[in-house]
């Protein structure tokens, strides 16, 4: 009951006892009206237990009092409890070993080859298994293992080796050795499985851009308006200038595969890509790095530039996926004398500018009724790379067709076939059929 309640109450007990004297009083008054013992005393029972509610009722206020105290107290105890709880947790995820968060992915191929003019024809097979490990929230590590049939040998290489950083929604921070982010096809296209082809294009594998780095790279998203422009940067350890005179068809390449620091040399590079539409995107990378030999007096800077471009669309009107791929490379080398003797001849003092890259696109009926047919892919790319004005002599330039037939998600098998065009002194042409099983898990 509250305040108001029990003054109203009071005044009515009070007007009661009032009453009832007044009452007792007009017994001995002439002038009043006489009021019946058995009424009188009925009055005073009521007044009695009118008095006897009201004590009641305050007591009945001081126990909702001290319960609503006691009740604020316990959700003031339960609102630390619960904060400390909060706490214990974070310290014990933030505890926890990787090694309860593993995972093991990977993909791995099969392929054959058949090569005309008598170009190579065998099998081969490669296995990529990759581990990840969450650390926690905002610490996790990836690494890559290749195996590869060689010869009579089987090849090992690490591919990747990177611990990473979430620093926030728009920022992570990597270091260790990790894929080039400023060549689209290796870091996005390269796995078997994802490539459309049993075969990677000229000039972005294995040519005029590295495939890894290792050094540290900082990356991230930022949505600009009804945009989304995602980066790259690194710094790593410089790629090497060929100058090896035993090997004249490789002076004025770049050698990648130099883990060491070369030099002193420090490369910095990244990629910037903008996506118009979701399924739209477009991209620049560039890598920047003095790759002068060991003891050579004066700097030789490297460039190497990157333009790409990624649709892909599911198209109801089509009734399949629309999946078109292009990149093209330049590669520049500042001027530098590789036969100081002349023993070779002209042509190996001077600037050495290479480019190249390819142009893909696939079709999936996806929207097929027939379970067969919308399994099926169809893939045709054009690739070529210029470099027939170096020591190297030769541009090459492929048409490939290939159908593809996916078991699974992750699993296809690939058929395709290769028309070869070469040019320059040193060309040569290997039509190539080729058949390969890819899965990835």
């Amino acid at each position: 009951m509250n305040p108001r309640s029990l003054t109203a109450v009071s005044a009515c007990v009070l007007s009661l006892a009032t009453g009832g004297a007044l009452l007792a009083q007009s017994a001995d008054d002439k002038d009043t009206i006489t009021v019946p013992k058995r009424e009188f005393q009925q009055l005073l029972e009521e007044h009695r237990q009118m008095m006897q509610e009201m004590k009641a009722l305050k007591a009945q206020i001081g126990k909702t009092a001290t319960l609503e105290k006691s009740v604020a107290d316990n959700d003031t105890a339960i609102e630390d409890l619960e904060k400390q709880i909060k706490e214990t947790k974070q310290i014990a995820k933030d505890a926890a070993q990787g090694s309860t968060k593993f995972h093991l992915g990977g993909y791995g191929s099969a392929t054959y080859t058949a090569q005309d003019n008598g170009g190579a024809n065998g099998f081969a097979a490669t296995f990529n298994p990759i581990f990840l490990w969450k650390i926690n929230d905002k610490v996790f590590f990836e690494g890559e293992a290749e195996f590869e049939l060689g010869g009579t040998e089987t090849s090992t290489a690490l591919e990747m080796a990177h611990i990473s950083y979430i620093a926030n929604d728009y920022l992570t921070v990597s270091a260790g050795k990790f894929l080039n982010p400023a060549n689209y096809f290796v870091e996005r296209q390269h796995m078997a499985w994802v490539n459309k082809l049993p075969d990677k294009p000229l000039a972005v594998y294995d040519g005029l851009m590295p495939e890894t780095e290792v050094g540290f790279q900082a990356r991230g998203a930022v949505p600009v308006g009804p945009f989304k422009i995602g980066y790259a940067a690194y710094v790593a350890n410089a790629p090497q200038l060929k100058t090896d005179l035993s090997s004249p068809a490789d002076l004025g390449s770049l050698e990648y595969n130099n883990f060491d620091n070369v030099g002193r040399h420090i490369s910095t590079g990244g990629r910037v890509g903008i996506h118009l539409l979701p399924e739209f995107e477009i991209g620049y990378g560039a890598q920047y790095a003095d790759v002068a030999p060991v003891g050579y007096g004066h700097s030789v800077k490297s460039f190497l530039q990157s333009v790409d471009a990624s649709y892909v669309r599911d198209s109801i009107a089509l009734k399949g996926v629309l999946n078109a791929k292009v990149q093209w490379v330049w590669s520049h080398i500042d001027r530098f004398d590789y036969d100081p003797a002349g023993g070779l001849g002209d042509g190996f003092d001077r600037a050495m500018k290479r480019n190249g890259g390819y142009a893909q696109i696939a079709y999936r009926p996806t929207h097929c009724d027939m379970a067969f047919v919308k399994n099926v892919e169809f893939v045709f790319r054009y690739d070529l790379i210029q470099q027939a004005n170096t020591p190297v002599g030769v541009d090459e330039r492929r048409s490939t067709v290939g159908l593809d037939y996916w078991i699974g998600p992750s699993t296809v098998v690939k058929t395709a076939y290769e028309f070869d065009h070469q040019s320059g002194a040193n060309a040569s042409r290997h039509n190539t059929l080729l058949i390969q099983l890819a899965t990835g898990f």
